[in-house]
C-alpha cells in the first residue's frame, strides 16, 4: 500500500472519531491490517538496509585487505630489487678496505630485512603493513627500532583496524618520547608474544621515565604532557583494550606499555 493510501485511511479514521460516528468493525480491521502491514514492511526494509550496510562494510574491509597485501608485496619486491645493489655497495667498500663502513652498512641492511621477515609471521597483513610503515618512519627519524614477534596473532579477538589503533598510538608515543634525544640514544622496541591464554604486546622506549603520579593520569582523555589538543591516544588504547577484555599496564623507567589481550575461545 502506498503512503498516500495510508494517509487517506488515517485522515478518514480521524474524521469518524471527531464526528462521533461509530467506526465500523470492518474498517477497524482494515486499519489494523494497514498498521501490521506497514510495520512488517518497515522491518523488512530495515533488515534490507542493515544487510546492505554489512555488505558495504565487507567490501571496504576486503578492499583494505587487498591494499595492505599489495603494500607487503611491493615491500618484498623492493627488498629483492635492492639486494643486488646492496651487495655491490658492500663489495666496493671491501675492495677499498673500508671494513667499518661495510660493517655499518650491512647492519642497517640486515635490520631492514629482519623487520620484513618478522612482520611476515603475522596472519594479518593490515597489522604487518602498519608495523613495516612505523619501522620505516622510525628509520626516517633516526630512531633505532627493535622488533621481536613470536606469534602470528591468529586467535586475537580485536579486529585489525582496532589492533592498528592500539599499535599505532603506542608506537607514535614512543617515537615522540625519544625525538629530542641525541641520535645515538633514540631507541624504541616492539615485542609481540603469547602465553596459553593471552597475547602480550609491549612497546618500550629509551626516553625519560614517567613520574609515578602521572602513570594513571596519562590514560585520561585530554591529559598530555605534549601541549594542547593532545592526550587522546592512550585513552583510545585503554578503551579498545578493555572493551575486548584486556588490560594495559605501564612501568617506568624504562617506559614500557604492556597490553594483554585474551585469545579467542579463552575464558
Amino acid at each position: 500500500m502506498s503512503l498516500g493510501q495510508v494517509l487517506i485511511i488515517a485522515i478518514f479514521t480521524q474524521y469518524l472519531a471527531v464526528a462521533g460516528i461509530p467506526i465500523p468493525l470492518g474498517w477497524m480491521f482494515i486499519v489494523d491490517m494497514v498498521v501490521v502491514g506497514n510495520t512488517a514492511l518497515s522491518l523488512v526494509l530495515m533488515r534490507k538496509l542493515m544487510v546492505q550496510e554489512e555488505q558495504a562494510n565487507l567490501i571496504r574491509q576486503q578492499a583494505k585487505h587487498i591494499q595492505d597485501l599489495e603494500e607487503m608485496i611491493r615491500n618484498i619486491r623492493a627488498q629483492r630489487h635492492d639486494f643486488i645493489s646492496h651487495l655491490q655497495a658492500v663489495y666496493g667498500m671491501l675492495q677499498m678496505g673500508k671494513l667499518e663502513s661495510a660493517r655499518e652498512y650491512l647492519a642497517e641492511v640486515t635490520g631492514d630485512i629482519r623487520i620484513l621477515t618478522q612482520t611476515l609471521k603475522l596472519k594479518s597483513p593490515e597489522v604487518a603493513a602498519l608495523v613495516q610503515q612505523k619501522a620505516a618512519l622510525a628509520a626516517s627519524r633516526n630512531i633505532s627500532f627493535g622488533l621481536v614477534i613470536e606469534t602470528d596473532l591468529s586467535k586475537v579477538t580485536v579486529r585489525p583496524h582496532n589492533l592498528n589503533r592500539i599499535l599505532g598510538n603506542l608506537l607514535d608515543n614512543a617515537m615522540d618520547a625519544v625525538a629530542f634525544l641525541a641520535t645515538r640514544d633514540r631507541y624504541i622496541r616492539l615485542e609481540i608474544n603469547e602465553d596459553e591464554e593471552n597475547y602480550i604486546i609491549s612497546v618500550g622506549n629509551s626516553g625519560p621515565g614517567i613520574r609515578e603520579d602521572l602513570m594513571e593520569k596519562i590514560f585520561e582523555p585530554g591529559f598530555s604532557t605534549k601541549g594542547e589538543n593532545r592526550g587522546l591516544g592512550l585513552a583510545i588504547v585503554r578503551g579498545i583494550v578493555e572493551q575486548h577484555g584486556g588490560q594495559v599496564r605501564l612501568t617506568s623507567p624504562p617506559t614500557i606499555f604492556t597490553v594483554t589481550l585474551p585469545k579467542a575461545g579463552g575464558e
